[in-house]
């Protein structure tokens, strides 16, 4: 069963950079490297939140940039979340079933934002 190009199509109109496998779709934010990750079974699809290990790595940077990451990773987590949702149903509409699993990614995300602005706030409170 091939991936649908409606939902290839819908997630590069989305910016997102998109990876096809033989059974799996990788959807990659431009912002930071989280992505969602889309499992192809037959008619059965698993939508998952997913990052790469370098992910700690940008969102340092970023702190030190100046960048409000816990807002930007906000924003893209609820960017994805919405995609997710838009294409579960642009795959149901194709007879695919659906299941959208983004709260376990969310929350290993959640955690290493949460890492990175302890790491950095001790850091700011040791300099002053």
């Amino acid at each position: 069963m091939p991936i649908p190009d409606e939902l290839v199509d819908y997630l590069k109109e989305h910016d997102l950079k998109v990876k096809k496998g033989k059974t799996s779709l990788k959807a990659v934010h431009p912002s930071i490297p989280v992505f969602l990750v889309y499992r192809f079974k037959g008619k059965n699809v698993v939508i998952e939140l997913d990052y790469d290990e370098e992910l700690r790595e940008v969102l340092e940077d970023l702190v030190e940039s100046g960048e409000d990451v816990e807002d930007l990773v906000d924003d893209v987590l609820s960017e994805l979340r919405d995609i997710a949702i838009e294409t579960s149903r642009i795959l149901e509409d194709k007879g695919y079933s659906c299941t959208v699993r983004l709260r376990e990614g969310e929350n290993d995300i959640r955690d290493i934002v949460e890492d990175v602005m302890e790491s950095y706030s001790e850091f700011e409170f040791e300099e002053e």
